[in-house]
């Protein structure tokens, strides 16, 4: 679910807590960014106007082809005002590649971007800051408070229609410049394939952990129960030395099991949720940690597994080659949103292809349809930024 489905959600909520919230703000910044293509488009057309209009329009229809590539990759993060979630990104293409079905709607958006969606945009903000103008010149001055009400539904008004207008647009330009769903589905596959490599192989961790770890303490608890069954009658001191150290082998026995479950899937996090576990992460880390946990409630089991295991694995890599001397870990959930963000003051470095667990965590994040942002240039910090959506 994506956030202009909240969007749309908010306008049809709560009126008073849509009105109070930063939606219409966002919605008419990403109106009014909008108008600046249109702006140099309409400037241009102004120059030229002596020329003929079949000129203009192979000039408008080349200008569309040799700029759509960046106006996309333009729109694609100005989305972001009004719809945070990620725009799936199409394959590199070619810069003239007419036989991709990407290329064409690039094209088309960017035709739409020059003409008509910065026409529609100024004439909604036109109309809306005609009415605040009415209504505000209006108003006699000493009236009566019931005055104002006219023009706090005109505001209201325009907040709503900011936002439709907005969101109508955020859900056609994600329809034109997302990636084509047989590109999304064959990425999703190939990381549930990567996914499943790195499920075998945390797999054969588990078995080796067990067989060279437990199953050798409880083979030295069965050597030496044996031997305190054969002299129990011939010498209690030296049975009682042989149970001695039978127990401690089963006590090792049992923290190394303990160690491994731990590693499969924490008791805490399933009893208590991910504050309460990544706060007992922490405090076992040598490296300090501060914390900043904004979870108003339990996130979906999924998502929460794989926001555990993200905190783990970037903990565990900077106890190991950060030399950090300070962690951060920040997550706040929203209404369909878990945003992790984990900062550490060390050297940097961090590379997804040296074999960090990075890849395996974006492996399993991607399933969840989430992402994953790194920053670790040499000399640090190292920051690593995560979004689940929770729909």
């Amino acid at each position: 679910m994506t956030n202009v489905t909240s969007l749309w959600q908010s306008i049809t909520g709560n009126p008073l807590r849509f009105l109070g919230s930063p939606w219409p703000w966002r919605a008419l910044a990403y109106l009014l960014t909008s108008l600046p293509g249109g702006a140099a488009v309409a400037v241009a057309a102004a120059f030229g106007r002596q020329t003929a209009l079949l000129i203009a329009m192979i000039t408008l229809l080349i200008v569309a082809v040799v700029l759509s590539g960046p106006i996309a990759s333009l729109e694609r993060w100005r989305l972001r005002l009004i719809d945070p979630a990620a725009v799936p990104t199409p394959k590199p293409r070619t810069p003239i590649s007419f036989a991709n079905p990407t290329a064409w709607r690039e094209i088309g958006y960017a035709l739409l971007w020059a003409t008509i969606l910065p026409a529609v945009n100024g004439l909604v903000i036109s109309l809306a800051a005609l009415t605040v103008f009415s209504y505000a010149s209006a108003l006699p001055s000493g009236g009566s408070p019931l005055m104002v009400l006219p023009a706090v539904v005109g505001l209201a008004g325009c907040a709503y229609l900011f936002t439709v207008v907005a969101a109508a647009q955020g859900a056609l330009t994600r329809g034109l410049l997302a990636a084509p769903p047989e590109e999304r589905m064959i990425e999703l596959t190939r990381s549930r394939a990567r996914l499943v490599d790195a499920f075998e192989a945390e797999r054969r961790r588990i078995e080796r952990d067990l067989h060279d770890g437990t199953q050798h303490q409880l083979t030295a608890v069965l050597m030496q129960l044996g031997l305190a069954q054969l002299d129990v009658r011939e010498d209690p001191e030296r049975t009682a030395k042989a149970i001695n150290l039978a127990y401690d082998h089963t006590q090792a026995a049992l923290d190394e099991l303990r160690r491994v479950i731990r590693g499969i899937h924490p008791s805490t996090l399933t009893d208590r949720g991910l504050g309460v576990a990544v706060t007992d992460l922490a405090r076992h880390c040598p490296i300090p940690v501060t914390l900043d946990l904004d979870l108003p409630r339990r996130p979906p089991a999924g998502v929460e597994a794989a926001a555990y295991f993200c905190i783990s694995e970037t903990l565990t890599n900077a106890i190991k080659h950060s030399k950090a001397q300070n962690i951060t870990i920040k997550a706040k959930l929203s209404d369909h949103l878990l945003a992790l963000d984990v900062h550490d003051d060390g050297i940097g470095g961090a590379d997804a292809a040296k074999g960090s667990g990075l890849t395996g965590l974006a492996d399993r994040i991607g399933v969840l349809e989430g992402t994953l942002s790194l920053s670790s240039p040499q000399g640090g910090p190292t920051a690593i930024w995560v979004k689940l959506p929770c729909g």
